[in-house]
């Protein structure tokens, strides 16, 4: 893997994380403001989100660092 493709799969896997935090961040205000049942599947939902958004993000991160042939 070149040096150029690491280096985009790291800064891919930065901005991933980011735009993430930004995103759950404004959707997490949205939720406080719930009540009941729709309180939980939003919750519920933003955690599996965050779950997703984290692991991607360090995944490419970790790869591209790695830098090991696919």
């Amino acid at each position: 893997m070149s040096g150029v493709s690491r280096l985009l799969m790291m800064a891919g896997g930065g901005l991933v994380i980011a735009a993430g935090v930004v995103l759950m961040f404004f959707w997490h205000q949205r939720v406080v403001e719930l009540t009941g049942a729709s309180r939980l599947i939003s919750g519920t939902g933003l955690r599996v989100a965050e779950a997703v958004v984290l692991y991607g993000g360090s995944w490419l991160c970790v790869r591209g660092w790695n830098g090991r042939r696919a």
